[in-house]
């Protein structure tokens, strides 16, 4: 914060990331791998497989390595715990088209870490693919596993990397089509989803210029629907708004809209202090969880669970409001966080 002819100017950015699988937001720091997709030969639980991996460099900048880290989250912000069983060390490149020229480096791949080496060029922004054979997939039956891509400038996987993005896949056990009907749960995130998750647009929400006289607000969507017969739980993930060691104080209760005290919360109804969000549409069963059901109270942990239902679901639509107020005494800069939100069931 800065005295000027004794007034306190207090100017803070705010940015929100929003994306479904992962979500990743960062003041200065890599750019997101784009058109990221992954295929899977086999789900099966211990199988050998091959991961076909395509995505888009965005930085052309002097590349000499690429790894594909499996972890058990998508959020780079947190540490990677290795999904039970995986093994990539005995793994090999069956195709690459785009950026090319890579082979494995045996010395730094690890278990659940494939490093790809070559001498370093300069990336071309084109879309790539890399298609990795042999791969023993992790063990446990009904896991989501998420891989997370990095490229780098160094030779061996080291350093801080360039680009980065996440992609992920689950383990099934197979069932017979005969006699079966497939499992099924899927969510979209985004600014704005349709309620059968047919399109969406957007990933991030602007919040503008922080002020201490007035809250900012904005939204964002997703839906969810599963035939699991004991429905659905949606988690969010992320820490609260910082900017470097400062942080936005998050409601730990539910909590009004108070201008001129540090405040970060969200909630899934229709408000009117401030006029922000919608409530829930859709036939499905599912609901905003009691924290995040009451209008014009917010409240933020990372970790809640903000939706559920207890039945078979049609899709739900639900929007995500997010407050943010600060006081006089909160330090100038660009404030932004990363949230996931991921939704689980039991068949």
């Amino acid at each position: 914060m800065r005295k000027i002819k004794t007034q306190y100017l207090l100017s803070l950015l705010t940015v929100l990331i929003i994306m479904a699988i992962t979500i990743s937001v960062s003041l200065v720091q890599a750019l997101q791998l784009t058109d990221r997709s992954m295929l899977v030969s086999t789900p099966q639980p211990s199988a050998t497989a091959t991961h076909t991996f395509n995505f888009t460099y965005v930085s052309a900048s002097s590349t000499g390595s690429l790894a594909f880290q499996y972890c058990t989250s998508p959020v780079f912000d947190y540490p990677c715990s290795a999904p039970a069983g995986v093994d990539v060390t005995g793994a090999s490149i069956s195709s690459q088209s785009g950026n090319t020229g890579f082979s494995v480096d045996g010395i730094n791949t690890t278990n659940n870490r494939l490093v790809l080496t070559r001498t370093p060029a300069v990336a071309a922004t084109v879309p790539s693919q890399y298609v990795i054979a042999n791969v023993t997939n992790p063990s446990t039956a009904g896991q989501s596993i998420y891989v997370r891509i990095t490229t780098y400038a160094s030779i061996d996987g080291s350093g801080a990397f360039i680009d980065n993005g996440a992609v992920a896949f689950a383990t099934v056990l197979p069932f017979n089509i005969g006699a079966n009907v497939p499992p099924f749960l899927q969510i979209c995130v985004a600014i704005t989803v349709a309620p059968d998750c047919s399109t969406t647009s957007g990933d991030s929400v602007n919040l503008g210029t922080l002020s201490t006289s007035s809250v900012r607000f904005g939204t964002s969507q997703f839906s969810v629907g599963t035939n699991s017969i004991s429905g659905y739980t949606t988690y969010v993930q992320g820490t609260t708004m910082t900017s470097g060691n400062n942080a936005i104080t998050a409601l730990s209760s539910q909590t009004p809209s108070f201008p001129g005290n540090s405040q970060f919360g969200i909630n899934l109804r229709d408000n009117s202090n401030p006029n922000v969000g919608t409530d829930p549409f859709g036939s499905g069963s599912g609901t905003p969880t009691a924290n995040y059901n009451t209008p014009n109270l917010f409240k933020y942990t990372s970790g809640d669970s903000i939706a559920q239902s207890t039945l078979p679901s049609d899709y739900n639509r639900m929007t995500v409001s997010y407050i943010v107020n600060v006081s006089s005494s909160q330090p100038p800069g660009v404030y932004a966080s990363t949230f996931t939100y991921l939704a689980t069931a039991t068949f």
